[in-house]
Order: structure tokens, then sequence, then C-alpha cells
């Protein structure tokens, strides 16, 4: 039997994790997101705060022993294939939709906010404080892009690489109501 799998990508701030944990909950499947984390950093024998580190940042090493980096996309690839394969679920997860590309049954997601609306979420709801919130979110941004760009042949935020491209000032109940509806008609799973 095919696994249905939602991913989702998102802004760093946009309320992407709220959406997705909602959504999961609603059509009781698995919620996947730092567990991906956690569950590299015990393969590879590496602490869990090193391992969240290289989970942001593109490999940089000219070593000839594969960079922490590269290893920890390549455990993580490994585990969300294992995952999509188990159960269905929701992952939340940058490189996910490339992941899994060629998966049948997987809604891709991309969410997205006007920045401003960003920020007051990191600094309201996330309850976060950065001496600039605005240069922290967007150097998040920027992070996610990079490492998207670099381990992936697609574009960060491109909207063809996704099935649904959502503003999150529509609202995090209504967004994730709506990827349900959408989940469950199943014209997406034919």
């Amino acid at each position: 039997m095919t696994q249905k799998i939602i991913t989702i990508t998102r802004e760093y701030g946009s309320g992407g994790r709220l959406i997705a944990k909602k959504v999961a909950e609603a059509l009781n499947i698995a919620f996947y997101d730092n567990e991906l984390i956690d569950e590299t950093a015990r393969q590879l024998g590496i602490d869990i705060d090193t391992i969240r580190k290289a989970s942001q940042e593109k490999s940089s090493s000219f070593a000839y022993s594969l960079p922490i980096n590269d290893q920890v996309y390549a455990t993580q690839a490994k585990i969300i294939k294992h995952l999509a394969e188990k159960e269905d679920c929701i992952i939340v997860n940058g490189c996910a939709n490339y992941i899994l590309e060629d998966y049948p049954h997987v809604l891709r997601i991309f969410v997205y906010a006007p920045l401003e609306s960003r920020i007051e979420r990191v600094e309201k709801d996330y309850k976060e404080e950065h001496e600039n919130t605005k240069k922290y979110v967007q150097k998040r941004d920027k992070q996610r892009k990079s490492y998207y760009n670099y381990y992936t042949t697609n574009t960060w935020a491109n909207m063809k690489d996704y099935d649904l491209c959502i503003n999150s000032d529509m609202g995090i109940d209504e967004i994730a109501q709506l990827i349900v509806k959408v989940y469950q008609n199943g014209k997406l799973w034919k």
C-alpha cells in the first residue's frame, strides 16, 4: 500500500510548523520535524546541537572525508524515505519535497508570509528575542535557501516544485483546514 505524505517547506516565521501540527492532529497522522534531527544524531553518533547546526548549512569542506553537513543530509534523506514508506505522515523538512520527488502520493506544500508578519510571529508567537529580528529572519531564510539550493537540483521557493504555495496570513487554522480538505479529497492520490 502506498502511503500518503505531506511535505512542508517554509519561510522562517511563516508558521509552517504550527500548520503542520494542526494538520497532523486533524488527520490523525504522524508528524515529523525535530524527530528527524534527533534520529540523524542517533544514527551518526553526534551531538544533537551539532546536527541541528549542520542541517541548516551547506557543506563547505574540501576534505577527503564526507563533511558532516553532507553526512547529515544523506542520513536525513534515508530517514525521510523510510518514514514515507512506513506510514501516512507530514514531514516538515526543507528538502523533503525534493527527496520524495519520485514517490507517488506526496502533497508538497510551501508556506510563506510577508516579512513583517513573520517578524511579528517570531517575536509574539515563538517568543524569540533577537537583537534585530528582521535581520535574524532574513538570515534564517538565506540559510534555508542556500542549503536547499546546494543539496537539490531545484530552486528554493520555486512554486513549480510544489503542489500548493500558501500565504500564512490567510490564517493558521484556515490553512490547516484547507490542507486537510485537499488531503482528504483524493484527487491528488489517483
